[in-house]
């Protein structure tokens, strides 16, 4: 996936290269970015507001993990947020459908497949999908 993309009312989606991008250059008016990489962002904009959040690629994920990065989302949603990890395309497009579906708007798989039509590139870690539907 190249550049970020927006999947619903201010979230946004990207790469941790998209996040660093942040610090010369802010098109999309990002006010909160959440890193879910394992490594925390280096190089900061200091007009953003970063969260990090780590969460392994393509493991199970605890329910109190994930009700950390909803919880980030909730405070950050007042303006833009960029939701990224290190391609954008495993497990943020995973988290980004689970947000959509605690809004009330679509259940994840109906959100993972609007998110597909705007971003064809990702790829839903299964085993991190699979851990957050026992989880609700």
């Amino acid at each position: 996936m190249s550049g970020i993309t927006q999947v619903w009312e201010r979230l946004f989606i990207g790469s941790f290269k998209d996040a660093e991008g942040l610090t010369e250059s802010n098109p999309h008016d990002i006010e909160t970015v959440i890193t879910l990489c394992e490594k925390p962002m280096l190089r900061c904009n200091p007009a953003i507001n970063y969260v990090h959040v780590p969460i392994a690629d393509a493991t199970p994920i605890p329910h109190g993990r994930y009700e950390q990065v909803l919880d980030a989302i909730y405070e950050g949603i007042c303006g833009n947020v960029l939701l990224h990890c290190g391609a954008g395309i495993s497990r943020t497009p995973v988290i980004a459908a689970l947000w959509m579906q605690r809004c009330g708007y679509k259940n994840i798989d109906s959100a993972l497949e609007e998110i597909a039509g705007k971003c064809p590139g990702i790829d839903p870690s299964p085993i991190l999908l699979l851990s957050i539907k026992e989880h609700l």
